[in-house]
């Protein structure tokens, strides 16, 4: 990127527009890789926009670019300043191999309901497999948002420990929330929490049913057929409701051998050529 085209952009991510704000952020990638200190400086002070995707746009273009002046600005960023700025850190270190799981660990804890989400948020989409103790607190938040972002990372943690806490979500004053759990309890293929994925097949929010019905596929449970096959002729979602419902009664019916993961079956496999 020449000197020129870059100060061009710079001088957009100072626009009165949003959407020329938000381009300028993703086209300064290149400049953010040669470690341009005034690029650096300005996407920095963009994670701070009034605008949420320029703050998202901004934090992903320091985050893409890798180096390590980029990963100082968010990590910064993710400690001080603003509940935005922290916020759109958060989400931004999601992206890197150089997160600090502590820093977000800490932002758990946030007074700020919008940190905590991201912080929720970063540590489900970085995989985090640690402590599901801080998110099952976060389950009863004031914010749905938090709820939300706290139940998605369960279902990556997969922790036997929160499923209980995971049920009692799937009632849920929130629809996001709900849908978030019942998403969770497939993710972890939750056995024990069969019954109340199975009540929610009817609950009003459409997502909520089609995430049920995945969950329900995803365990395995016989059980649960009688209460998916109604939902073949649901048509919210354009059908996606009726086609996840049909789609869970072929995985329950499958023979339980073809329900197990693909490196178990494969072993399987082996053993019984082996056994004749």
């Amino acid at each position: 990127m020449t000197r020129l085209v870059a100060e061009d952009w710079l001088r957009d991510l100072r626009s009165d527009k949003a959407a020329d704000r938000w381009q300028a952020a993703a086209n300064l990638i290149d400049a953010v890789r040669s470690q341009h200190a005034v690029t650096l400086a300005a996407l920095g002070n963009a994670l701070d926009d009034d605008h949420p995707f320029v703050r998202w746009r901004a934090g992903l273009a320091l985050a893409q670019a890798g180096r390590s002046q980029a990963i100082a600005l968010l990590l910064d960023g993710l400690k001080h300043g603003s509940p935005r700025r922290r916020a759109a850190a958060a989400d931004a270190l999601a992206y890197t191999r150089q997160a600090d799981v502590e820093l977000l660990l800490d932002a758990l804890a946030s007074k700020e309901a919008l940190v905590r989400q991201s912080a929720a948020e970063a540590l489900g989409r970085l995989g985090y497999r640690g402590d599901a103790a801080r998110f099952v607190a976060l389950l009863t938040d004031e914010s749905p948002w938090v709820r939300r972002a706290a139940a998605r990372a369960l279902g990556h943690i997969g922790d036997s420990t929160a499923v209980a806490h995971l049920g009692q979500r799937l009632g849920d004053e929130s629809p996001l929330v709900r849908r978030s759990a019942a998403y969770a309890l497939g993710a972890m293929r939750a056995t024990p929490a069969v019954s109340a994925l199975v009540a929610a097949l009817g609950d009003p929010d459409a997502q909520v049913r089609r995430n049920a019905a995945w969950g329900l596929g995803r365990i395995g449970d016989r059980a649960a057929l009688p209460k998916l096959r109604p939902l073949r002729g649901d048509t919210a979602l354009d059908g996606d409701v009726a086609s996840e419902a049909q789609a869970a009664m072929r995985a329950i019916e499958r023979p339980k051998w073809q329900q197990l993961p693909s490196m178990a079956r494969s072993w399987l496999a082996r053993r019984r050529l082996a056994a004749r």
